[in-house]
């Protein structure tokens, strides 16, 4: 598997839970990116397994031998009400950046989804939306992430808490055919109300005050998401790029 700078060693991916030797190595890795305290990063990458979320490793060299190197991690979680997953905490070792592991680790994260009968890949990025759109993700709209609910939650309780937005709709368009509809009356008819009074005079006709002047069109005019721009933040409010790619 070569592509680019990168050399002719064996590349390969493996699932975390399949290599628990490894669990240090990427709670290091992971903290030379984004630093977090090694208890809180080695529980947190205890959660994966085949039900999801899953830590994908990019490992270059023979299996279990002394040459076998961590190159790169890829966190995979469940998108409720989708056959979509949500990619996160991407990362390639800092001394091999820049060539091609990056692309592969990616390349490597689409086939076990499509292999697990997903169709669609989500991620967020504050700074490589570049380097996501040159893999052909697009930007997109938020989505809903399982995360770890999933291994400690059944998926049909969580179903039930973030249902998909087009249950949604149905359910609310069920909702108003089934109130609009009169409801068949037992009582008898109430009698006619009586007749108004007589209207001794006309009160003089009161002007309608004057309509309010309409905004301008850019005061609410959409706004427009580019590779450069984008309306979402995070919750330390900084700007974050939403994307996808249908797989």
């Amino acid at each position: 598997m070569c592509d680019g700078d990168v050399s002719c060693a064996v590349v390969r991916t493996e699932p975390l839970h399949e290599r628990w030797d490894l669990v240090e190595a990427c709670a290091e890795l992971l903290n030379a990116q984004w630093q977090r305290s090694m208890g809180a990063r080695i529980h947190s990458l205890r959660q994966s397994s085949h039900s999801y979320p899953v830590c994908l490793l990019l490992l270059k060299g023979e299996r279990r031998s002394q040459d076998e190197m961590l190159i790169g991690h890829a966190r995979l979680s469940r998108v409720l009400g989708t056959r979509s997953l949500f990619v996160e905490s991407v990362v390639v070792c800092n001394m091999l950046r820049g060539k091609g592991y990056g692309r592969i680790l990616m390349e490597a994260v689409e086939r076990y989804a499509k292999g697990r009968g997903c169709t669609r890949l989500c991620l967020t990025t504050h700074d490589k939306q570049h380097f996501y759109a040159h893999l052909e993700f697009v930007l997109s709209k938020p989505v809903q992430s399982v995360g770890t609910l999933a291994s400690f939650m059944p998926m049909e309780v969580l179903h039930k808490f973030c249902r998909s937005t087009e249950n949604e709709e149905e359910e609310r368009k069920s909702d108003v055919k089934l109130f609009s509809s009169p409801a068949p009356s037992i009582l008898p008819p109430p009698p006619p109300p009586p007749p108004p009074p007589p209207l001794l005079s006309c009160p003089p006709p009161i002007s309608a005050p004057p309509p309010p002047p309409s905004c301008p069109p850019s005061s609410w005019a959409p706004v427009i998401q580019t590779l450069e721009q984008t309306p979402y933040t995070d919750n330390r409010g900084l700007p974050i790029f939403w994307m996808h790619k249908d797989i």
